[in-house]
């Protein structure tokens, strides 16, 4: 079974790739509110760019990246943990409490279960001076059911 550090390791590198490209986005969200090009209708540059500075598409890119690395974890983290559930008490176990008996409803407690619990919860909570450049950040990658041609893509394979 993988531990949190997977977790960590994949929160660490997502908060180095967004730092990292910050410097050049930040410039380029200024430039795109100095310009008249999206107020000349009257509409502000919040009303076309409402994820700001996280609508780049670096910041785009960034982000699916990371999710695409922790749907593969968490996907096959619960695949573990199905054929864990399947396999037969042996011998050994006779006579030890099933830990899982009463948790059924607290399966993911501790784990993320879903991969914005990491880039946007987890975000918000540790580093809330990046969290702001995600603000209305609304993007899902699709595709994610052919997890064998995302672990190729994200280099996990």
């Amino acid at each position: 079974m993988t531990s949190g550090g997977d977790f960590d390791r994949i929160f660490e590198e997502y908060v180095a790739d967004v730092e990292a490209a910050l410097p050049a986005v930040v410039l380029w969200f200024e430039r795109l509110k100095a310009s008249r090009k999206y107020t000349a209708k009257g509409f502000s540059v919040d009303d076309i760019w409402p994820s700001q500075t996280g609508s780049h598409p670096v910041m785009i890119q960034i982000f699916r990246k990371h999710f695409l690395k922790l749907a593969i974890l968490i996907e096959r983290l619960d695949r573990e943990e199905e054929l864990e559930d399947e396999q037969e008490p042996s011998e050994e176990d006779w006579g030890k409490d099933d830990d899982d008996e009463d948790d059924d409803d607290d399966e993911y407690d501790e784990r993320p279960s879903e991969p914005y619990q990491v880039l946007i919860e987890r975000l918000r909570e540790e580093r809330p001076d990046l969290y702001a450049h995600f603000r209305q950040f609304m993007f899902i990658p699709v595709g994610l059911e052919d997890y064998l041609l995302v672990e190729r893509e994200v280099g996990n394979g």
